[in-house]
């Protein structure tokens, strides 16, 4: 009973301290651009207000996405909106600290952190247009080792059948969230794949749907022709995801699989 006590006090010391509670991600990876450096203690102090700003705006109500400016630099945050606020923010804080330290003064950069059932992406920039990085800030994230008991083609089919369901999801009119998820039972002992797909709420609807096409092309060169049991693809855009093991909210519609 005492030991029980102990712990639990802990805990909620930790939770009075502002610890975080999430043990550090799984992976985590940067990019940071190449066209220059903040050249002035001045940028770089306003960088550094502009992260900690976003991270401080994590409060509810939570919508999955966040930002903030400070002289004359933006900053953005990414998180699926169906997970815990506070799990979330506590995401974006580990993400801040590593997006410092991979991208210590060039005039953008991004990170993305990786937990077994969350993401999230920080960003900035010297200016407020988010697609800009678009081009050079896709990362792919290791997946776990081991093949899928389902043929390469299987694994293809069943997984551009659940893209585009939940595609059409995330990009639909009426969901401000930007955010799809789903699954589907495929393959010759059925078994379940899942996925999710999350677009930044502030692109255009053109960006967003060229963003998840593209992500579900990539998943499908790294990964499904592999066989691999999951993939995953993050752009300062667009998430995209698949996975054997959940990664989604308990209340998940299944799709068959045709």
């Amino acid at each position: 009973m005492e030991t029980k006590f102990l712990v639990s006090l802990m805990f909620l010391q930790a939770i009075i301290n502002g610890v975080n509670l999430l043990r550090p991600p799984d992976q985590h990876g940067s990019k940071c651009s190449k066209n220059g450096d903040l050249n002035s203690n001045v940028l770089l102090k306003s960088r550094d207000v502009a992260l900690d700003e976003l991270y401080k705006s994590f409060r509810l109500p939570f919508t999955g996405a966040q930002r903030s400016n400070n002289g004359g630099i933006w900053a953005h945050a990414l998180c699926p909106p169906k997970e815990k606020m506070e799990e979330c923010r506590e995401c974006v804080k580990d993400t801040i600290d590593f997006l410092k330290k991979d991208c210590p003064k060039q005039k953008e950069g991004a990170t993305w952190s990786i937990f077994p059932h969350l993401y999230c992406m920080v960003r900035y920039a010297d200016h407020p247009n988010q697609g800009n990085l678009a081009e050079w800030a896709w990362v792919q994230f290791n997946a776990p080792p081991g093949p899928v008991n389902a043929t390469a083609g299987e694994l293809e089919k069943a997984w551009n059948n659940l893209a585009n369901t939940i595609m059409e999801k995330a990009t639909g009119v009426k969901n401000l969230e930007r955010y799809g998820y789903g699954s589907v039972l495929y393959g010759p002992h059925p078994e379940n794949l899942y996925g999710t797909m999350h677009c930044a709420p502030n692109i255009s609807d053109m960006i967003c749907k060229k963003c998840l096409s593209d992500g579900i092309k990539q998943l499908n060169e790294c990964c499904c022709k592999s066989r691999k049991q999951s993939g995953r693809t993050f752009s300062v855009n667009c998430a995209v995801w698949y996975s054997h093991a959940k990664i989604t909210p308990d209340t998940l519609p299944t799709i068959s699989a045709p």
